[in-house]
């Protein structure tokens, strides 16, 4: 009898200090930081402007949270994915672009919607010496013949050159500053890459550099 109130005893003890050990361990717990971030509420297929439908903002430990993540909806909306995003995941400056942002990494980003890009030849004369940059406008006149007659015409005006060779930014051509280039890309309507594409084919094309701070379309008769 004795022997069993002693296990009894012995027992109730070691209840007593397990118990104080849980309630001192949920005292001492701290409470895990939290940081609210941008994450997908649905897979979003690369090239889709993001939506508000398509986020949420969820919070998450703070040792979760990648280096790249946003927490600002205004810094999401609107944005193109470059790449794919899956429900739940959290959204990254790197997986996002803006569309006709000159900052952009690719030819098509770079385009604004509506807008197309076509490559013409030039050499030293028809562009200009080859001193013309990404980011210039540009005039493009063409020279053709008809029967025994030669003709000038102003096919489009205040374009913007896109890129040089394959250069898209003035960075990337001077780090090859002294070599020639033999194309430029242009950013033009439908209409003008229609107009481009027929001159090119049956005469010959120049470039016309323009001022930065003169933006005036001319209306000027055909040179003959």
């Amino acid at each position: 009898m004795k022997k069993v109130k002693l296990l009894a005893l012995i027992a109730a003890v070691l209840t007593a200090f397990l118990l104080f050990i849980f309630l001192n361990s949920l005292n001492n717990h701290k409470e895990i930081e939290k940081t609210g971030v941008i994450v997908a509420s649905q897979d979003i297929p690369t090239d889709t402007p993001i939506t508000e439908s398509m986020i949420k903002l969820s919070k998450l430990p703070d040792e979760a949270v990648l280096t790249d993540s946003i927490s600002d909806t205004s810094l999401v909306l609107g944005k193109v994915a470059k790449s794919e995003i899956i429900a739940g995941e959290q959204i990254l400056g790197s997986k996002l672009v803006t569309a006709g942002d000159s900052d952009g990494s690719s030819l098509s980003y770079i385009l604004k919607p509506g807008m197309r890009a076509i490559t013409i030849a030039v050499d030293g004369v028809s562009g200009v010496g080859y001193m013309i940059e990404p980011g210039n406008r540009v005039d493009i006149i063409a020279q053709y013949q008809q029967a025994d007659a030669a003709f000038t015409k102003m096919i489009v005006q205040n374009v913007t050159v896109l890129a040089v060779d394959s250069n898209l930014s003035n960075k990337e051509k001077d780090a090859e500053k002294d070599t020639p280039y033999s194309t430029i890309t242009l950013q033009v309507t439908p209409d003008q890459a229609m107009d481009l594409g027929f001159y090119e084919f049956s005469g010959h094309l120049c470039a016309v550099l323009r001022s930065p701070l003169d933006d005036k379309i001319s209306n000027l008769p055909v040179k003959q």
